[in-house]
């Protein structure tokens, strides 16, 4: 019975296979196309930093939730892609590969194209961009990549009739949603392109209407599917008692006037896209394809021989729709969402609709427009592509060498007595090699990764310093008053009983170094130049702040200083052009010590420029507590 249930089965595949056995092959011609184009990412061992963060498994998973409202993502990465599994660049990167071409030929066959070659056209462009690449050189977006593959798939099984296809369909797309939201703005785009099409080819305006009818039900699906989605990730910010952080935050709590969400719009039509490379090419070459899009929609309408109401009714839709592509490109930033590059993948399926629709609406000579079009479009991104993974290498590669050579030079130092050894790595640094851009994902200037990327990189056994080692490591340094200079500079790494610290920025401990120096020079011999609540002296180009009866609450609010240039008109500060003054505002920490009821602080004025005068004082709850100025020029 097993048997000849088996075979039947066997039969059954063997059918499907060999009816579609042409589908079957062009995907994977495509799939290994793919394989070669993303090859470098696949054969060259390189890592950003948050793969570095999440290396053999994240705990803080609930930032997912709290910063980009991803509970399904962080689901995923707490039970499923967690631990070892987090980090496996070679197979996720063939998993990745095959979720987009896959997502690129549905695509395709969602909008209608039959033809091998315009098949093969739409799957490439969806799914070769630099967008997917960056996105691909993080392993762990597999998550991602899944969950917009069952995204894509889940909006085609609503297509179907019957409430259980369409019920599977809703709970695909509200689960991809929580992984990555950007599912939204692709099958926004696909739902428009196939609706275009279809009034295209509209010979009645009943037509019409059938298919803006459909596109506004794609609209209510979406937005259904998100709002569930939305309403399961404060669940989890509710039941966890987590809080909106970062972009979450910042979408849910700004207000939405007129002013602006105009303002936006501005930005939405009118700014370029942040490539890496080759920006000014890829945007114009975008651009062009939206006009030769445009011209050839007005054009096809008013030689179309349907009635001319319907020719109306046709440009008037196809105007709108394809004035609202990039709006759905750039949805995030309606909302002030900052997105990086890897984020702008819906720009494929925005291209491959308009490439689609030249195919529609144009005839003869002018499909070359559009072949030359497709043409230049891959030729760009198989360049950015072989760049891009290229510095990704570099980048790692050096970063790598770069550890090494630290723990190198902690061995190597008379204080080194063995391991494991207190470690601190004070500060971030961008180590950018040619042709790298990305400068907050290496690992060396990122918070998140720098003590994983030695504990995975590098063979030194460390732990994390207390802050009581920390404090005394700092004493010794500050004590012997040396000036540190930022890694890579001779003393940028210090060794002292057993504790290292690296610098990769200086600034910090040099301030203290600096304060433990200046506050000794404070002229306490002379009368003091102003008296307010603290009485000010100015020596040596530096201002002290001396308190003899002084309390806590004396330096708790925040100082505030303005130095003001002698010719603010020629006064170049950072390389600009500078201001009426400059704003120093500081908490006593920083600059003050306060020993037994006696507060005593100093800081350094600028040099660059002559200072005309400087206005000073502290904060408090609705106004200044206390505010004097000094004039340079009395």
């Amino acid at each position: 019975m097993t048997d000849r249930y088996l075979s039947r089965q066997e039969a059954k595949l063997y059918d499907i296979i060999t009816a579609h056995i042409h589908e079957i092959r062009l995907f994977l011609i495509l799939f290994i196309i793919n394989v070669f184009i993303y090859g470098q990412k696949l054969f060259f061992y390189s890592f950003p930093a948050d793969d570095y963060m999440r290396f053999y498994g994240d705990p803080h998973t609930e930032m997912l939730i709290t910063n980009s409202a991803r509970w399904a993502q962080a689901l995923l990465n707490e039970y499923v892609f967690a631990g070892k599994l987090q980090i496996l660049p070679y197979l996720h990167g063939l998993i990745g590969i095959f979720c987009f071409t896959l997502m690129g030929y549905l695509s395709a066959k969602y909008l209608l194209r039959e033809r091998t070659s315009e098949v093969a056209v739409v799957t490439l462009v969806v799914s070769v961009s630099p967008m997917f690449a960056h996105n691909l050189y993080f392993s762990t977006n597999i998550t991602t990549w899944l969950a917009l593959l069952l995204g894509v798939v889940g909006f085609l099984l609503a297509h179907r009739k019957g409430f259980a296809a369409k019920a599977a369909g809703l709970l695909l797309m509200v689960f991809a949603i929580g992984n990555y939201q950007s599912i939204i703005q692709i099958v926004l785009l696909l739902a428009l392109f196939r609706m275009l099409i279809s009034v295209w080819e509209a010979e009645r305006g009943a037509s019409v209407r059938r298919a803006v009818v459909q596109m506004a039900g794609w609209v209510v699906f979406l937005l259904t599917a998100y709002v569930i989605s939305f309403g399961i990730n404060e669940w989890f910010l509710h039941h966890y008692n987590l809080h909106e952080t970062h972009r979450l935050a910042k979408a849910e709590h700004t207000p939405l006037t007129f002013a602006i969400i105009s303002e936006r719009l501005h930005r939405i039509y009118t700014e370029w896209l942040p490539f890496n490379f080759f920006g000014r090419a890829f945007n114009l070459l975008y651009l062009f394809v939206f006009l030769v899009t445009v011209v050839g929609a007005v054009v096809g309408c008013i030689r179309n021989r349907s009635l001319f109401s319907l020719k109306i009714v046709k440009l008037m839709f196809f105007m709108a729709a394809l004035l609202a592509i990039p709006l759905i490109v750039k949805l995030p930033e309606l909302m002030e969402v900052d997105i990086p590059i890897r984020a702008y993948f819906p720009v494929g399926w925005a291209l491959s609709g308009l490439l689609v629709l030249q195919f529609v609406v144009f005839r003869g000579w002018l499909r070359n427009i559009t072949w030359i079009s497709a043409l230049l479009i891959m030729v760009l991104n198989l360049y950015y592509i072989t760049l891009f993974f290229d510095s990704c290498k570099r980048q790692t590669d050096a970063d790598i060498r770069r550890a090494n050579m630290i723990v190198q030079r902690i061995r190597m130092d008379d204080e080194y007595s063995g391991e494991p050894i207190a470690f601190h790595i004070s500060g971030q640094k961008a180590f950018n090699v040619d042709g790298w851009r990305m400068k907050w994902q290496q690992p060396f200037n990122s918070f998140w990764s720098k003590y994983k990327f030695f504990r995975y990189f590098t063979d030194m056994r460390f732990r994390d310093m207390t802050p009581a080692e920390l404090h005394e490591i700092t004493k010794y340094i500050v004590d012997k008053g040396e000036t540190i200079r930022s890694y890579p500079g001779k003393n940028s790494v210090i060794v002292y009983h057993n504790k290292a610290v690296l610098f990769l920025n200086a600034d910090k401990i040099n301030i203290l170094i600096k304060k433990r120096q200046n506050l000794k020079k404070i002229p306490l011999e002379r009368k003091a130049d102003l008296h307010a609540v603290f009485d000010l002296y100015v020596q040596d180009n530096i201002l002290f702040y001396y308190k003899k009866e002084c309390t806590l609450d004396d330096i708790r609010k925040k100082f505030f200083l303005r130095i003001y240039p002698k010719d603010p008109l020629h006064t170049v500060i950072n390389g600009k052009v500078g201001g009426a003054f400059q704003t120093w505002d500081f908490h006593f920490p920083l600059y003050g010590r306060r020993d037994g009821h006696t507060c005593i602080a100093a800081v350094e004025l600028p040099t660059r420029y002559e200072i005309a005068k400087i206005r000073t004082g502290q904060f408090g709850d609705k106004k200044l507590d206390w505010d004097v100025s000094y004039d340079f020029e009395k």
